[in-house]
């Protein structure tokens, strides 16, 4: 490395000088404090260059907002892109490890970066290891689309420890759950509750088959197979912010996942309710001059329109309200369902199939407690078969798994009791 040294503002520097032969003049030019100083970035530099690194002057939040924009959102779906976008211009725009330059940037960055971001939010009272998992999910792809394209020496990302909150002993022993069903009693006060109210058939529909709220809002007669007592779930719909237009729009688009995309069997209550919901949607679009065909959304409002998920939330609350319900959702329909559904004794794989979770580890992370409540029965059902008489030689052998009945005919037999 051949070097000179330079004075600038009364102090002496060590100095390299790239020579590009073609150019014909200098176009690299590295300085050091100390002789070990400009070695060091001497060193990085001819690492770079022997890793074929293209050199750029973009800051990183300068390349990863043209790497989100121009090339990881173009095939991602609204709501994925708004979630990315949020990511960005909250934690990465303005950010002090946003202002480094890609070529400069490194893991020791990223680390404090992180460690930073998980401090405020916790002093914050927010969840801080979702915020810096939410980051990462954006900064993680960004750098390795780097990485690949010859933009720096490695993906800093995979270098990063991520910070998590320190967990504390329970001494209750019992673990907080994130689902709040309806209890069984709860559940048939609400269903003789919304008897005769203008959304008694989506408030069952979404009892009785888990459906999501946007699910149900996008769901078309044509979904619906009533011979096969099946209903098709294909789409969503939801407000979702448009990128472009800089606002959020109401718009149907695929489902949540692949999984998603499923046939759920139709208990013969939903599918009668259903039924009267066909004929009364059919005689307001008369009232209002229109044809109900296979297109017709199945809930709409007053004028055959799209459902707006704030104003049903509010009108079911007050449902809730007035039964004495608290801290309840729209979504805790859906939780309602697959607590039934395991209460029966349904299997972990068929609920994760009704309710269109991507893996069964979701149904059963989201579902423990239900499943704690139903394993601590197993040993009654032990204390059962003991007691049970030996069977003769002549006798059948009966089977020791009770016989599971269909949800709906649960329902059906429950509602005919309340009555």
């Amino acid at each position: 490395m051949k070097y000179d040294k330079v004075k600038t503002g009364g102090r002496t520097y060590f100095r390299y000088r790239h020579w590009d032969s073609v150019l014909k003049k200098h176009d690299v030019t590295l300085y050091g404090k100390t002789l070990a100083e400009l070695q060091t970035k001497f060193d990085q530099y001819q690492a770079k260059k022997i890793a074929g690194i293209q050199e750029t002057s973009d800051t990183f939040a300068q390349y990863c907002k043209n790497w989100l924009y121009n090339i990881h959102l173009r095939d991602k779906k609204p709501g994925t892109a708004e979630r990315y976008d949020s990511t960005y211009r909250n934690y990465i725009e303005n950010s002090y490890v946003g202002k480094v330059k890609l070529k400069d940037l490194n893991s020791d960055h990223l680390q404090q970066w992180y460690n930073d971001l998980f401090d405020e939010k916790e002093a914050e009272g927010k969840k801080a290891e979702n915020s810096v998992k939410n980051l990462h999910k954006v900064v993680s792809p960004c750098l390795r689309h780097a990485y690949k394209t010859g933009r720096i020496l490695r993906n800093y990302a995979e270098l990063i420890i991520m910070p998590k909150a320190q967990k504390t002993a329970s001494h209750s022993g019992e673990k907080t759950s994130r689902v709040h069903p309806l209890t069984l009693d709860e559940q048939m006060a609400f269903i003789e509750e919304i008897k005769g109210h203008p959304l008694e058939a989506l408030f069952n529909t979404a009892l009785d088959t888990g459906m999501r709220m946007g699910e149900l809002f996008a769901l078309t007669w044509q979904d619906i197979d009533f011979k096969k007592s099946e209903i098709h779930i294909n789409k969503t719909y939801g407000f979702t912010k448009d990128l472009k237009l800089g606002k959020y729009v109401g718009m149907v688009t695929a489902p949540k996942s692949e999984k998603s995309v499923r046939d759920i069997p139709l208990p013969e209550r939903t599918r009668e309710i259903l039924l009267k919901q066909k004929t009364d949607e059919k005689e307001k679009l008369l009232r209002l001059g229109m044809v109900l065909d296979d297109n017709s959304l199945v809930f709409s409002t007053v004028v055959g329109g799209y459902f707006d998920g704030n104003n049903v939330l509010h009108r079911l609350k007050t449902i809730y309200k007035k039964l004495g319900i608290e801290n309840k959702t729209f979504h805790d329909l859906r939780h309602t369902y697959a607590t039934r559904l395991f209460e029966l004794g349904e299997e972990p794989r068929t609920v994760q199939e009704l309710l269109g979770h991507s893996d069964v580890n979701i149904t059963l992370g989201t579902y423990i407690h239900v499943l704690e409540k139903t394993k601590k029965k197993t040993a009654a059902k032990i204390d059962d078969l003991y007691k049970k008489e030996p069977a003769t030689q002549t006798q059948a052998q009966e089977p020791l798994t009770p016989k599971i009945l269909p949800f709906g005919h649960f329902l059906d037999k429950r509602s005919k009791v309340q009555k």
